[in-house]
């Protein structure tokens, strides 16, 4: 039978961000309204809601109600972003067929598109077995996370959309290629999974360095501030007195986001960006990158700036880019061009 029990009462669940322009005021990021019913072989769900970048949703059937007894589909993940509202039809595991009138649980998760078990939110949903109806939204394959490539290593760095810089899969990823078409045998030795994100402190963060760069890469400079509460990150922003350069170029323009928690990290967070795109001039490119502070702060663990053990930071990050190796033709610009601002990119300058 269509489920149709408790499930009215809360139609729309949502996920608590802190915004950095209201630090008392909540914020709705991500959220997921689902809606399934399910019969002898097969059950049907809708989902619909907002998605911020990097996250997606995830579910699983189970024979027993709460989430628990054995899983009876595989744990599927459906990539949606911004607004969505899609439909899947999933058989049962081994094309098993099932009693009617016997219970069914789906879990359903809000998580990291690449990691499951970064999770933001999780609810099971009771329903007995009955009949199938119609899919409500856009018809979409979503994928079982089995056959998915997984994570056995990475940086210890949060990127702004949440993840962990350079991660290393248990099977080749294909490399992300800006411009052009090329074979999808053509597997880099040195390519991280995330080409052209670019930590600035990278020399003091194992498995940061950049690896194998092309000019076809859009080149996305990153860096971020935690501390244990929003309060304390917010007088981190308003003190903070940031120079950034790459060959010794200052940059102009410098964006921030909005102050957040992400998944496997207590602490409060946020991240600075400069969006440099494409068309690099192969060579050598130095990140420069120091912080000091107009005030003393504290990020809950230490204290820094004027009279403090800490008054100014420093560090770098050193990259090469090369000429892409599928003959794709480039008209490159040079080094000082990347700095300047491209229309529709932020600015929320820390200087």
């Amino acid at each position: 039978m269509r489920l149709a029990k408790s499930f009215a009462l809360l139609p729309l669940l949502f996920l608590l961000v802190l915004s950095a322009q209201a630090q008392d005021e909540t914020q709705y990021s991500s959220t997921v309204n689902w809606f399934y019913s399910a019969c002898e072989d097969r059950m049907v769900i809708d989902l619909s809601g907002v998605m911020e970048p990097g996250y997606d949703v995830y579910f699983q059937a189970f024979d027993q109600l709460g989430g628990l007894g054995a899983a009876i589909t595989g744990l599927r993940r459906v990539s949606v972003d911004g607004d969505y509202s899609v439909s899947q039809v999933i058989y049962w595991l081994g094309g098993a067929t099932r009693a009617l009138d016997t219970p069914v649980s789906v879990v359903i998760r809000i998580a990291s598109e690449n990691d499951p078990g970064s999770t933001l939110f999780q609810e099971p949903s009771d329903d007995t077995l009955g009949e199938c109806e119609e899919p409500g939204g856009t018809l979409v394959e979503g994928t079982d996370v089995a056959a998915l490539p997984r994570i056995i290593s990475s940086s210890a760095v949060f990127t702004p959309n949440g993840t962990l810089l350079n991660p290393v899969y248990s099977r080749p990823i294909e490399p992300i290629v800006q411009i052009g078409a090329r074979k999808s045998a053509d597997i880099i030795p040195g390519r991280t999974a995330d080409p052209g994100l670019i930590y600035a402190e990278c020399v003091d963060a194992e498995g940061a360095d950049p690896g194998v760069l092309y000019d076809t890469d859009d080149i996305r400079l990153f860096w971020s501030w935690y501390a244990t509460t929003a309060e304390q990150v917010q007088r981190h922003i308003d003190t903070a007195q940031y120079s950034v350069n790459i060959n010794s170029i200052p940059f102009s323009s410098i964006a921030a986001s909005e102050i957040k928690q992400i998944p496997g990290s207590p602490d409060w967070w946020v991240f600075y960006t400069v969006n440099m795109r494409d068309k690099w001039e192969p060579g050598v490119y130095d990140v420069g990158f120091a912080v000091g502070w107009s005030e003393a702060i504290s990020d809950g663990y230490d204290e820094y700036g004027p009279g403090t053990a800490n008054e100014r930071l420093g560090s770098r990050c050193r990259f090469r880019i090369q000429q892409n190796p599928w003959g794709l033709e480039i008209l490159h610009e040079q080094p000082a061009q990347p700095l300047k601002t491209y229309p529709g990119f932020p600015q929320n300058s820390s200087e």
